[in-house]
């Protein structure tokens, strides 16, 4: 309380008194000035006791069919379907979202996205069915968290292709670009197989090089990044295996094996190319001379 002096005395050692309001001097005793109480009238001795007490409710949230505006009561009452199906999707979500330790913000994000769709979604039973898995398939992708269908569908009650033709009526719809960085499936690869950063660097580069000659275009872009991962992984002599990296990826082996064939085909025919130009400009020079 240094910004406060006492006008009797001059001193500065002024103190709040909580029961009265009051700024006192400590030197003369004297009401240097009053404050407005801002703490609760009631008392709480233990953290059960001040949750009961309180009056201030939640904070708002996505994740809830009202967004915590309403109070909770044993008789609380849904006011229609709409809110019925809301709470049954949202707390699908949001299962779904805990069982596979997905951030907060994806889980917030799918909400929003459910308060968006047509009523074409929640009237189709097999669409409804995979809506909370799609529209978490869908943000987990607009917050580059690589996650895929087969694992969603572990903990949801649709099954892998019901959530993936969902996922893209949904992104239609709502006009969402269906598309990860790849980096972001390389780095998850990299992580779950503990693989130093140097593999990671690399692999991202061979991945850029398969986008600039066009291999991405209709192909599974798990199956690239992995693919870069094991090249990546050869070529810095890190030891890892197509099976451990086809079951990272999620991929089949065949799948993965055909795009380490293309990938390292293209990498030849570059190297050879290279090769063939300086040898060029090599016989131009001694030519000259």
């Amino acid at each position: 309380m240094d910004d406060f002096c006492c006008k009797v005395c001059g001193g500065c050692r002024v103190v709040e008194d909580e029961e009265t309001g009051e700024l006192v001097c400590l030197d003369c005793g004297a009401v240097v000035d009053r404050v407005i109480y801002s703490k609760p009238e009631w008392r709480a001795y233990s953290y059960d006791d001040k949750l009961k007490r309180e009056r201030a409710g939640a904070p708002i949230t996505p994740l809830l069919h009202d967004f915590g505006l309403s109070t909770h009561g044993p008789r609380q009452r849904i006011s229609s379907q709409s809110d019925e199906f809301m709470i049954k999707v949202l707390s699908e979500i949001y299962r779904i979202s805990s069982s596979l330790n997905l951030p907060e913000s994806v889980a917030r994000t799918a909400a929003m996205l459910l308060r968006k769709i047509d009523t074409h979604f929640k009237r189709s039973r097999k669409l409804a069915k995979a809506l909370p898995a799609a529209l978490l398939y869908l943000s987990s992708r607009i917050h580059g968290v690589p996650r895929t269908p087969k694992e969603l569908a572990q903990y949801s009650r649709a099954s892998k292709s019901e959530i993936l033709t969902c996922s893209m009526k949904l992104a239609s719809f709502l006009k969402i670009r269906n598309a990860l960085d790849i980096k972001a499936y390389v780095s998850r690869v990299v992580n779950d197989l503990k693989l130093n950063g140097e593999v990671e660097a690399s692999a991202i580069t061979l991945c850029k090089l398969a986008h600039k000659l066009g291999l991405d275009q209709g192909r599974n872009r798990r199956a690239i990044a992995a693919a870069s991962v094991y090249l990546a992984a050869k070529s810095t002599k890190a030891k890892v295996s197509q099976r451990s990296l086809a079951k990272a990826a999620g991929v089949s082996l065949s799948t993965l094996k055909r795009r380490i064939k293309e990938i390292e085909s293209y990498l030849q025919r570059l190297r050879y190319k290279e090769a063939s130009e300086n040898r060029y400009e090599g016989g131009n020079s001694c030519h000259r001379n």
